[in-house]
């Protein structure tokens, strides 16, 4: 049955840790696709402008500091209860 109160199934926190994830995960993927792209053992390559970083050492940085920010994102998400 269908509650009529408009208080929102999940708090905000839990919200915005889920969002923060999402953010930090598309960035990995596509920092990881240029760092893919790095790499002579495959043939295939992704599109340069569906990538992260712009050359190997960008893409890298973005993809550990992304790194960062879900462990720290995780962090939290237990801290409060999760």
């Amino acid at each position: 049955m269908q509650s009529s109160s408009s208080e929102p199934v999940h708090p905000l926190w839990l919200r915005c840790c889920h969002w923060v994830n999402a953010v930090a995960i598309a960035g990995m993927l596509f920092s990881g696709w240029r760092i893919y792209n790095a790499s002579p053992l495959f043939p295939f390559t992704f599109p340069a402008q569906f990538t992260l970083g712009g050359w190997l050492g960008g893409a890298l940085q973005w993809h550990f500091a992304l790194m960062w920010v879900l462990i720290i994102n995780g962090a939290v998400y237990f801290s409060l209860g999760g």
